[in-house]
């Protein structure tokens, strides 16, 4: 494995890794705000699902980028 597959399994692996953990906070928070009525925990909903799409982007920016040095239109 060439050191650009390396990367892209590293930021593949951390992507995964944020994207279960504001998973599982956007389901307590939406489960506490709908089931408890605890107001706060919207934003908390709101803020994990942005934190999850920003975990994505980063992954898919990071992909084109090494695309784009590979030459090819794929990473390696």
């Amino acid at each position: 494995m060439n050191p650009a597959d390396a990367i892209q399994k590293k930021r593949l692996t951390t992507m995964f890794a944020i994207d279960v953990v504001c998973f599982v906070l956007a389901g307590a928070a939406v489960i506490g705000y709908v089931a408890a009525d605890i107001g706060w925990l919207a934003p908390v909903f709101i803020g994990a699902i942005a934190v999850g799409l920003g975990a994505q982007i980063w992954f898919i920016l990071g992909w084109m980028k090494a695309a784009k040095r590979d030459g090819e239109g794929k990473a390696s």
